[in-house]
């Protein structure tokens, strides 16, 4: 009799613990099931708009790789990378702005002419300018000189479509590069109207050039990834990604899924890059950033894909109250960067998103400024402009994820104790949304 209490009572809890189990999954698959219910029952466009939807806005953005920028030799000793027309705006006239590298010493002789779309040949007036991260006294660390070169006429011809530099001490053959025209068309008020609702609130150019790609991020997919939809959930929906064949294939397959639009500029260098000429370059592919962007964008900034940006909002298409782009309105026009604190942050390839990274060096500096750009003044005072603001580390900073293998003296900090609890609630929130779309 005992014997059949015993099995009866096995068979029970065999039961009892089936049921469980039984209960238990049903439970996660419900939970998982309000989990996205309660996400598509909110009123959030801007997460919704990130969920993969097989097409994408037809704006006039996705054109911003026009002309391709590449470098070719105009002449032995010299090279360009892209072309932009600058329209004169309140006298006739304009200049051809190129961007150019020139082999050291070699000696700079030019003529130049602005080819119309209406097949007439202009000649212009050639000059050129050292660029200012060009230092005083020639270092012997690297083997080029970045040079702006320019083609001016004063009287107004028409739309060029193309600039013709001849090197006169060698070749004294005429290359074309196609211009970019910064300046829109614009014919009435309502064209303008339509010009200022079709600018973006903000773009990022991705620096595939400096970026180390043997590092642990690097080789992490799903980190880059992330930097992407980090910023996208910012309202950030459009990157210029220079050296684009770099970019892993996965993470293009993926974002082409998204809204997210992907500008894809080659980066030949022709020239040996050192570790002496690293900013340099990187403010080549800077100024490219910026003439590309105006009239396309309210801000833009140069990062690289272990850098991302935490502002303590978001950005806008309106600029509405609260944005980023309301915040920093009470600063000058004159005022056009904005230098962005910058943490090196521990990055552990364990950790399944990037805010999760908690521990920092303080000691270890970054080897560049981190700057937003707003981009409101026009080009030729855009390049040249010093009026330049820090921004305090409550309205936004920059987390730059490197390999922590030596620590300084002073160890790791924490680097949330230093963020309001308001600002860590909108960074939780981010993580939040990139969440539901990893």
């Amino acid at each position: 009799m005992r014997k059949y209490q015993q099995l009866v009572l096995l068979v029970i809890s065999c039961l009892s613990v089936g049921i469980l189990l039984m209960y238990k999954t049903e439970n996660n698959r419900l939970k998982y099931v309000l989990k996205y219910v309660n996400f598509f029952g909110r009123n959030d466009a801007a997460v919704l708009r990130r969920l993969e939807n097989g097409t994408k806005d037809d704006l006039p953005q996705a054109a911003m790789w026009r002309p391709l920028p590449v470098w070719q030799m105009i002449g032995d000793s010299f090279h360009a990378y892209s072309a932009f027309w600058i329209r004169n705006e309140l006298v006739a006239g304009g200049e051809a702005h190129v961007l150019v590298v020139g082999k050291k010493g070699a000696v700079v002789d030019f003529r130049c002419s602005l080819d119309l779309l209406n097949g007439r040949s202009v000649q212009g007036k050639f000059r050129f300018q050292r660029d200012s991260s060009e230092p005083p006294v020639d270092d012997k660390l690297s083997n080029f000189t970045s040079y702006h070169f320019f083609c001016q006429v004063s009287r107004d011809f028409g739309q060029p479509g193309s600039v013709s530099f001849t090197d006169i001490t060698s070749t004294k053959v005429p290359v074309k590069l196609r211009l970019r025209s910064i300046k829109p068309k614009t014919q009435g008020k309502e064209s303008k109207v339509s010009a200022n609702q079709s600018r973006l609130p903000a773009t990022i150019c991705v620096d595939l050039v400096g970026f180390n790609s043997t590092s642990r991020f690097a080789r992490n997919e799903n980190a880059i990834l992330q930097f992407f939809l980090f910023h996208q959930a910012l309202g950030i929906d459009h990157f210029l990604v220079y050296n684009y064949d770099d970019l892993p294939e996965e993470v293009i397959r993926v974002l082409d899924r998204t809204n997210i639009h992907l500008v894809g500029l080659p980066f030949n260098f022709p020239f040996q890059q050192t570790n002496g000429t690293v900013s340099r370059v990187r403010q080549l592919i800077h100024n490219d950033c910026l003439l590309r962007n105006v009239n396309q964008a309210g801000f833009t900034l140069l990062l690289q894909p272990n850098e991302l940006f935490f502002p303590n909002s978001r950005f806008t298409a309106d600029g509405t109250k609260g944005s980023v782009q309301q915040q920093l309105r009470h600063f000058s026009s004159e005022t056009t960067r904005f230098e962005l604190a910058t943490m090196s942050v521990c990055y552990d390839e364990n950790g399944k998103f990037l805010p999760d990274n908690s521990q920092y060096d303080p000691e270890r500096r970054a080897p560049y400024k981190l700057l937003l750009n707003r981009l409101e003044l026009p080009p030729s005072q855009l390049l040249a402009s010093t009026g330049e603001v820090e921004l305090a580390l409550s309205a936004a900073f920059v987390h730059r994820y490197v390999d922590c293998d030596h620590v300084g003296r002073d160890g790791l900090h924490d680097w949330r104790n230093g963020v309001r609890q308001d600002f860590m609630e909108h960074i939780n929130g981010l993580r939040n949304e990139v969440h539901l779309l990893i």
